[in-house]
């Protein structure tokens, strides 16, 4: 019934616009006067300056209590008012804590810019700041019209990208709007109009046209005028990763005695993976920040990317008790977690961040680690994936759905996101390196050869990094390189004890069986006490390479002392090295020279090297 009356309603009306209308008819009245016995019978409008006012201070009291839609209804009322005399006056508008002197209309446009701004709606901000003249001479409303620009061509930039399927084509999608923005911006620049905050607009502009040397040099311009934008600080130092030092950087500020510099400097290094240093301005700039939980999770990111893990997580977990409801860099934290296979502390940090906020790319890596240590890898990569739509440039949360992809033996998946993370980040180690693993996987030895040289370029003293490229250097039968490798994870700490093994096979394969022994030798000294059992025995795999090994050297060289502890060793094992052993002891005893020694055993046991005899105290 209401659709037929509408429409009838609708044939009414358009027969009625079917008349002409005279020109006093088309003229629309600023004021009707109210109609008797109408609605608004009785009530008269108040002056429409008082409104103005009531309506802009409404605006104001609104955004600060964050009714961000209530604050733009009313900031499109104030813009819809019709203009009076006066409206070019100039009128106070509150911006950051003071008073700005500026026209009524304009304030008005500004009001409504900012509140389609808080809607993110940076279209509409921008063009509620567009048909005004002279918006130079008011820096406020100029950054603000056009950073709207900017972020509403990185929206559509990140929805192009998203139809795209192509990798390489995906990282050319560029912003639309940086060509006109910069036209603009540097004629202001040009004429000197531009205050701190425009010219990190201009800079942020020029790095998106790829344009970095011109950028930094702008940036750099606009610390010096606002030296607390952190923003600009940051761009720098994306900007400036590629160098090696930060003392050209620092000598351009002019400002070198400025306590933001201190900060920079930290974040710098901590691109560069110096790690010691950055924790060493931290710790000077906490003793003027005791309770900065920033400065306190950046050294434990320190303490994490030096795989010290348990300094690391008591640091967070100070970072969470004076902070519980920050989520930032707690996806670290998880890897920590994940790492030490701590499956309980895990869980409770994947109720808490859902607790707090489960729609944050934070909170999805970290449940996507919670899922992954359970096994659960499908969940896993969709917890990922929810981060992901949540912030497509969160770099961690594409080199973990990599890793999970490895896992789940999708080699070009894995592919895909480790190469995302490179673009949006191409100093971040962890996809270089998965890419690297992800070709090994294939035993596309040459590609995965490459990107682990990229990786160790960005960590050489990791011994991982060099690990990695020897065991490809020795798959493609590069023997001589694959041996520089080992020896330099060697000298780099090499936790994982990777290197000493190979060392001894490549030593062995190449003949040289002398400096085999010494680093089978140096090898066994080096055993854990918690070395993992084989078939329930204490020995681990490589333990027991090592003593078959040095048994048969040390019979070659007449070494009957040694030889007979490694094969007593040897004993202990559950597998043919143990029939191994038996027989070399038979053959000891049997030898006539072997006898001899073998009578003066207790004397001549002092001679066994101390690494063979530790064995068994490990075992």
């Amino acid at each position: 019934f209401g659709r037929v009356c509408g429409r009838c309603e609708r044939g009414s009306m358009r027969r009625a616009e079917d008349q002409p209308l005279s020109p006093a008819a088309m003229e629309v009245e600023p004021q009707v006067p109210p109609m008797p016995g109408g609605p608004t019978s009785g009530f008269v409008l108040p002056p429409i300056a008082e409104i103005q006012a009531e309506l802009a201070q409404a605006v104001v009291d609104l955004s600060f209590c964050e009714l961000s839609a209530s604050a733009q209804w009313a900031a499109e009322l104030s813009v819809a008012l019709r203009d009076v005399d006066g409206a070019e006056t100039q009128q106070d508008m509150p911006l950051g804590g003071r008073s700005v002197a500026m026209p009524g209309k304009l304030r008005s446009g500004l009001m409504l810019a900012k509140t389609h701004f808080g809607m993110r709606e940076y279209g509409r901000a921008a063009h509620a700041l567009q048909g005004f003249k002279d918006l130079h001479s008011h820096p406020q409303a100029l950054f603000l019209r056009l950073y709207a620009l900017y972020l509403a061509g990185e929206k559509r930039r990140e929805e192009e990208a998203m139809e795209v399927a192509d990798p390489v084509e995906k990282c050319q999608v560029r912003n639309a709007e940086l060509k006109a923005m910069e036209e603009h911006l540097a004629a202001l620049h040009g004429r000197g109009a531009l205050d701190g905050l425009g010219l990190y607009l201009y800079g942020i502009t020029l790095r998106g046209l790829e344009m970095k040397a011109e950028a930094r040099r702008v940036l750099l311009q606009s610390v010096r005028a606002f030296p607390c934008n952190w923003s600009a600080w940051l761009d720098i130092v994306a900007i400036c990763s590629d160098l090696n030092d930060i003392t050209d950087v620092r000598q351009q500020l002019e400002a070198p005695d400025h306590w933001m510099v201190l900060f920079f400097q930290a974040a710098l290094h901590m691109e560069l993976q110096r790690n010691d240093d950055a924790k060493d301005i931290y710790t000077e700039l906490r003793r003027v920040f005791p309770d900065s939980t920033y400065i306190l999770s950046q050294v434990a990111t320190c303490q994490y990317n030096m795989r010290n893990f348990d300094a690391s997580q008591v640091l967070f977990d100070e970072v969470r008790k004076r902070d519980p409801y920050k989520l930032a860099s707690l996806d670290t934290y998880s890897n920590i977690l994940y790492v030490k296979e701590d499956s309980a502390s895990l869980s409770h940090l994947a109720r808490q961040a859902v607790k707090i906020d489960k729609y944050t790319p934070e909170a999805c890596c970290i449940i996507g680690n919670y899922y992954s240590l359970k096994g659960e890898h499908e969940k896993s990569v969709t917890y990922f994936q929810r981060g992901l739509s949540l912030n497509r440039n969160f770099t961690p949360a594409w080199i973990l759905m990599g890793h999970e992809y490895m896992e789940m033996r999708n080699a070009p998946a894995a592919i895909d996101a480790y190469r995302t993370a490179v673009s949006i980040n191409h100093r971040d180690y962890r996809a270089w390196y998965g890419l690297g693993q992800t070709y090994e996987l294939l035993n596309l030895h040459f590609y995965a050869l490459f990107y682990y040289r990229r990786a160790m370029t960005l960590r050489p003293d990791d011994a991982r990094m060099w690990c990695a490229m020897a065991q490809c250097y020795d798959l493609m039968d590069r023997k001589s390189e694959a041996l520089k490798c080992y020896e330099k994870a060697h000298r780099c700490g090499d936790r994982e004890r990777m290197a000493l093994p190979q060392l001894a096979k490549l030593h062995k394969d190449l003949g040289d069986r002398r400096q085999a022994a010494a680093y089978y030798t140096q090898m066994i000294s080096q055993l854990p006490a918690g070395t993992r059992d084989i078939g329930g025995i204490g020995l681990s795999n490589e333990a027991v390479e090592a003593l078959q090994f040095l048994m048969v050297h040390f019979r070659e060289e007449g070494r009957l002392s040694e030889c007979e502890a490694c094969a007593l060793q040897l004993l202990d094992t559950a597998g043919p090295e143990k029939d191994e052993a038996k027989a070399m002891l038979r053959d000891l005893r049997s030898s006539s020279d072997g006898r001899s020694q073998l009578l003066q055993r207790a004397p001549a046991q002092s001679a066994v090297p101390e690494a063979v005899l530790a064995v068994r105290r490990h075992a």
